[in-house]
């Protein structure tokens, strides 16, 4: 009998002449990967627009407990995203986050509230027509707490350091490892503040987003370090710094 599911595409690579795989973050099962015949003509086409970087899919799939790969059947749009793909930050940002995800979201557990917030996010992007450039700022700011490594900013005073094993302020002399240091690491409190709500107040210049930016990653990193590899950071940097 096969499943409804409903998933956010986070990667498709090729297989092979005649198939690729497609990597979705779904609400129901997590992250799962599927065979997806390439095909030709117009039918391919379409398909190949549906399943775009953070394209929303329904689907229906008869999963097999001995088969790693599963095989993707008909897909349908769940939303139609009308701006991502061809507003040039946008798109950047669409991009960042596709890998992102895709590096991130390894484990297969499914997370229903985290599913919601990412579709609610990319809604956002969508339709938003000002302080595009900070999106993916409290984007990364919300994803530290999905990610359960929320820094802890109580202790937060001049002099300590950001240490990243214990995602909290320490004195100096006794952090131990890759830290945050002076006025950056005094920053952090104004950081982890950053959400979607308060994002068009923000005056970063592109030097400011650089480097928050950085930071998030290499602290995203120390945690997880398969998204010490991203590519697509350059791809920010090429789009905000013009």
């Amino acid at each position: 009998m096969a499943d409804k599911i409903r998933g956010i595409v986070l990667n498709v690579r090729k297989y092979n002449d005649k198939n690729c795989i497609v990597t979705l973050y779904t609400r129901e099962r997590g992250r799962v990967s599927f065979i997806s015949p390439i095909g030709s003509g117009k039918a391919s086409n379409m398909r190949r627009a549906r399943l775009q970087p953070l394209a929303v899919l329904d689907t229906e799939v008869s999963f097999k407990a001995a088969t790693e790969l599963q095989r993707l059947g008909s897909i349908t749009p769940a939303e139609v995203w009308t701006d991502i793909y061809f507003h040039p930050s946008k798109r950047a940002i669409t991009i960042f986050i596709s890998e992102f995800l895709y590096r991130l979201l390894n484990d297969t557990t499914p997370d229903p509230r985290l599913f919601d917030f990412l579709v609610e996010s990319f809604r956002l992007l969508d339709h938003m027509d000002k302080a595009t450039v900070d999106f993916h700022i409290p984007f990364l700011v919300a994803m530290l707490t999905f990610s359960g490594i929320r820094p802890d900013v109580s202790a937060c005073r001049p002099g300590y350091v950001f240490e990243f094993a214990s995602g909290s302020f320490v004195p100096d002399l006794e952090a131990k490892g890759p830290r945050i240091e002076g006025d950056e690491a005094l920053g952090i409190p104004f950081v982890t503040r950053i959400n979607f709500s308060n994002m068009k107040r923000l005056r970063l210049t592109s030097t400011n987003r650089r480097q928050i930016l950085y930071s998030l990653l290499n602290y995203f990193s120390y945690h997880f370090p398969g998204l010490g590899s991203l590519k697509s950071p350059e791809i920010l940097k090429e789009v905000f710094d013009q």
